[in-house]
């Protein structure tokens, strides 16, 4: 699989965009000689007069539900509280519900006939179960009603720089996907910039329809609006990208999603829904200037700075 992409080549033409285009900032502390990428931090957005680089992505009445794969992934969860994230997907009407494989059948039958896509993930959350074991839990979780897979990447590999393993671990899950949506998650906190510019590569190259940035779990942090700038470069408009991971305010969700995020991952959707509203909204302006919606923000809960996405802070 990776024979087919020049993936050296590739991180270096990244490189020289970068640094043509000034949009992405180092992501993970690595030297000069590690990855010769020395990108400049990017401009918030709308501060250049630009319309920020989600735009092109989003259409510019769409829902924050439009986006939000409402999430639950702590050990923990109870059946009732599985049973009450599918009633908030269905009275907000999310993208999906994402969940960890033992819930897929429940949410199955709870969201049938709806247009909310059940999700759950594969290989989580360290992405280290052999090849063979992640396409399996996949082919088994869309025999019980799946139709989006989270896939973790095999991390230890990416970082060995083991590509043909990479590659092919997630073209398996792609396989036994049988035509569902793949999204593939890369830990992009954890990684270099030309390490997630190559496994983003591979993900497409795969057959996966999305980049993911983060399972929530992983010590080394969240999504970022870096990472997610990045991997939009990579993957152009081929591909969804997800953030994930730290994702629990509005203004947060915004900047993501000016940098290019289609979904986002959280199990705060509820709260960004009654801040937003369920109705269509003026994206220009929101992804323009994120904070905007401060003043008549419906839910009191975005008048507080931001939190970092840094540390084990699962959705």
């Amino acid at each position: 699989m990776s024979s087919a992409i020049d993936l050296d080549g590739l991180a270096a033409r990244i490189a020289r965009e970068l640094a043509q285009r000034d949009v992405a900032q180092r992501v993970a502390p690595a030297t000069p000689d590690q990855d010769g990428l020395h990108p400049s931090p990017s401009p918030t957005p709308g501060a250049s007069g630009a319309a920020p680089r989600g735009v092109a992505y989003v259409r510019d009445e769409a829902r924050i539900a439009d986006f939000i794969d409402h999430t639950v992934l702590k050990p923990e969860t109870t059946r009732s509280e599985i049973e009450q994230l599918c009633a908030e997907a269905l009275e907000h009407k999310f993208a999906a519900v994402c969940v960890n494989p033992v819930w897929v059948s429940l949410c199955a039958q709870r969201l049938r006939g709806s247009d909310v896509a059940v999700a759950t993930v594969i290989g989580f959350p360290l992405g280290a179960n052999r090849p063979e074991i992640k396409a399996a839990e996949a082919s088994l979780a869309v025999q019980q009603g799946a139709t989006e897979l989270d896939m973790v990447a095999a991390i230890g590999q990416v970082k060995s720089g083991d590509w043909v393993h990479v590659a092919d671990d997630i073209a398996g899950v792609v396989r036994a996907s049988s035509g569902r949506l793949v999204k593939v998650i890369i830990e992009s906190a954890q990684l270099t910039p030309v390490e997630i510019i190559k496994v983003s590569a591979l993900a497409r190259e795969a057959g996966a329809q999305y980049v993911k940035t983060s399972t929530g779990f992983h010590p080394s942090g969240g999504a970022s609006a870096e990472a997610v700038a990045l991997m939009r470069l990579v993957v152009g408009d081929q591909m969804g990208v997800k953030a994930s991971g730290g994702v629990r305010d509005c203004a947060t969700a915004l900047r993501m999603i000016a940098s290019g995020a289609t979904r986002i991952g959280t199990s705060s959707g509820v709260a960004m829904a009654a801040c937003l509203g369920r109705g269509p909204l003026p994206m220009r302006e929101l992804l323009a200037s994120p904070h905007a919606h401060d003043a008549t923000c419906r839910s009191g809960s975005c008048s507080i700075e931001p939190e970092k996405s840094g540390g084990a802070q699962p959705y």
